[in-house]
């Protein structure tokens, strides 16, 4: 118990005690008067004894009741107050950060920021529902746990049990931050859903408590509707983080059983930090390790920190057959989840192509360059067509279609040129003459190095492209190359013959016919140096006589899984970075067949794990708490009726006897 004023009750009580009790001492002075009964002498007697200026003090009932009183109201006046919270009867929603930067550890007691946060949650569920005479009526409580999604933990309860079993369930996750869903999940269960008063608050705005450090990526597309926040902020500001924000293994295009490593490392504290060990790694063993010296983070004019990007390269190393590539920071800071980065690297495999209809040396010239495993740069039409009637598309790669479309294309992968191929969306409506390139696509995968806007095209043909048709090169009457991505067909398609265009003799031609053959032969490979993020799903396709399917978690925890009737296996979402490993049985197998897929956090904003000590949502600023928040109950209206109370019982008991 803790008291606002208690200098003011003393100065009342001690001016107003000693003169009550001094009252009791004096005596009084009565006058002489006759008697008329002896039956009154003793009471004459007490009345001459009376005529003294002072007299022994004697307790009673009185007194007693004039001293309690007036302590009640120096009491009132010191106000005293309980720490508890104060329950109106409404509402309360707690939102529980539970992202990766949650997961750093820069307590002195080595605890996760989410066990500091869970910890002071249920501190606070325990002071709001304490109960007792003095606690207010009790309200009801949600619990929200949130990082890239939201997830409700508890619906609106007054059961302390329930509240507290449910932030004990909460689990850390290595997703990025945000609120939107989890402030669209509180408004959803405090919102009336009567059809008459849609949108309308069932009572007023309920009070949110936020325990988090701050680090939400979309806190600038927030607004508060009406609701009182309360910021809990966790964490210390003298956290330290270096971590990994983006990694990318390569294959050389002169030595395809070969391996580059590319690495992003972030220095997220204002100081350089020399000698940081990156070590690279193969399958869980090491190959290599380099250091590298991080240069600091800046300090922009209104005191925000930038980190620093620092770019490292491997040697190029053999590896031949599909690996796991492991890059890790060797150092220990504040937060783990952002130190390691895998990516999951097929075999090397060489492509089969073939060249259909060629009217000219100049594809299967550059064709030739390529290091293929098969090609067949004579193919007929008639072959193609049988390819395809006999459901054997998959016996090449890549497609090549010099002035040539078949009778139908529903599956394979194919570069087309000239002549339009019957694909759906293509519209051709008529020929196009003397076009230029007005734009290109350079992000798209076939223009990586590859500069077309010198080519000049004689006679193409016009196409007005559907809105799933990307793009690639606008002519100045319209597109020169489009892409067309429609389950299993992969088209691209150049609306002109290269013989009727300077194309060939361009420098980025090769390059581009490399890109073309590399892009549409390894598509559909989702696992081909890429990975996915926490939050999403892992998808991987197993063979139709799959059986036994089951996937091996970064925890070590195994799940079984069914297919779908696409022979597809989903599980998710990924709550933890890390490597998820599928396995199945195939009847003609030795061994359980394996699939690996990596999921990496990558993300430089959920790296900055110093809190936020104050947070800006709409036009509200809140200030944020890096202790405990204490809410109290205030003791002097129960003062004050005590007291009024105590002189009514005087006023009674004076009365009672002056009437005797």
């Amino acid at each position: 118990m803790t008291w606002l004023t208690p200098l003011a009750g003393a100065i009342l009580a001690a001016a107003v005690v000693p003169p009550l009790v001094l009252l009791y001492f004096l005596r009084l002075r009565r006058s002489s008067a006759p008697i008329a009964s002896t039956l009154l002498w003793q009471r004459s007697v007490e009345d001459l004894t009376a005529n003294a200026p002072f007299q022994r003090l004697r307790f009673g009932i009185l007194l007693m009741l004039q001293l309690l009183a007036l302590a009640m109201l120096a009491i009132a006046i010191m106000q005293p107050r309980l720490e508890a919270q104060k329950r109106d009867g409404g509402r309360t929603v707690f939102l529980i950060d539970n992202s990766a930067s949650m997961t750093a550890t820069d307590n002195e007691d080595d605890e996760t920021r989410l066990d500091v946060a869970k910890s002071r949650a249920r501190s606070l569920v325990e002071k709001m529902y304490a109960g007792g005479f003095m606690a207010d009526a009790p309200g009801e409580t949600m619990i929200i746990a949130f990082s890239g999604r939201a997830e409700v933990v508890s619906r609106f309860t007054d059961s302390k049990t329930a509240l507290l079993n449910a932030i004990d369930r909460i689990q850390p996750t290595h997703g990025e931050s945000s609120l939107a869903e989890a402030l669209q999940l509180a408004r959803a269960y405090t919102t009336n859903v009567n059809p008459d008063q849609q949108d309308r608050p069932m009572d007023d705005p309920a009070t949110i408590e936020l325990f988090s450090d701050g680090r939400i990526q979309d806190l600038d597309d927030q607004v508060l509707r009406g609701e009182a926040l309360n910021y809990h902020a966790i964490g210390s500001t003298e956290a330290d983080n270096v971590g990994i924000a983006a990694v990318s293994v390569d294959r050389p295009y002169d030595r395809p059983t070969a391996v580059e490593v590319f690495a992003s490392i972030i220095n997220y504290n204002p100081v350089e930090i020399p000698g940081c060990e990156v070590q690279l790694s193969i399958d869980g063993t090491g190959v290599g390790v380099q250091e590298i010296t991080l240069r600091p983070a800046e300090v922009d004019e209104d005191g925000v920190i930038k980190p620093a990007r620092n770019n490292l390269v491997f040697l190029p190393f053999e590896q031949p057959r599909g690996a796991v590539i492991e890059v890790a920071i060797v150092r220990n800071d504040d937060l783990i989840a952002d130190n390691i980065a895998n990516v999951v690297l097929p075999p090397a495999r060489q492509l089969k192509v073939a060249l259909v209809e060629p009217k000219s040396r100049v594809l299967s010239f550059a064709l030739e360059g390529l290091n293929l495993s098969d090609h067949n740069f004579a193919m007929t039409g008639e072959e193609l067509e049988a390819l395809i009637a006999d459901d054997n598309i998959d016996a090449y790669d890549v497609y090549f279609l010099d002035n040539y479309a078949p009778k139908a294309m529903t599956a394979g992968r194919f570069v087309t040129f000239g002549v339009t191929p019957p694909v759906e969306g293509l519209n051709p409506y008529g020929e196009g003459k003397a076009q230029v390139v007005l734009d290109s696509d350079t992000d798209h995968p076939t223009m990586r190095y590859v500069t077309f806007d010198n080519i000049f095209v004689s006679t193409s043909t016009l196409l007005e492209p559907a809105r799933d048709v990307r793009v690639i090169i606008e002519g100045s009457e319209g597109p020169l190359m489009v892409e067309v991505l429609r389950g299993p067909l992969a088209l691209i398609h150049v609306t002109f013959d290269p013989l009727e265009s300077n194309m060939p003799l361009l420098r980025s031609f090769p390059t581009w016919v490399y890109n073309v053959v590399d892009y549409l032969g390894h598509i559909g490979e989702s696992v081909a140096s890429q990975s996915g993020k926490p939050g999403e799903a892992v998808t991987v396709r197993v063979p139709a006589s799959a059986q036994d399917v089951r996937i091996e978690l970064p925890n070590g925890t195994t799940e079984t899984l069914t297919p779908s009737e696409t022979n597809e296996v989903s599980w998710g979402p990924a709550r933890l970075a890390g490597v998820y490993e599928v396995t199945w049985d195939e009847p003609e197998a030795e061994g359980r067949v394996r699939r690996d897929f990596a999921v990496n956090l990558l993300s430089d904003r959920e790296g900055d794990i110093v809190p936020r000590e104050t947070l800006i949502i709409g036009s509200t600023v809140t200030k944020g708490d890096l202790g405990t928040r204490a809410a109290y109950t205030p003791l002097w209206p129960w003062a004050v009726g005590v007291c009024l109370m105590l002189m009514m019982t005087e006023w009674w008991i004076f009365h009672r006897r002056a009437r005797i």
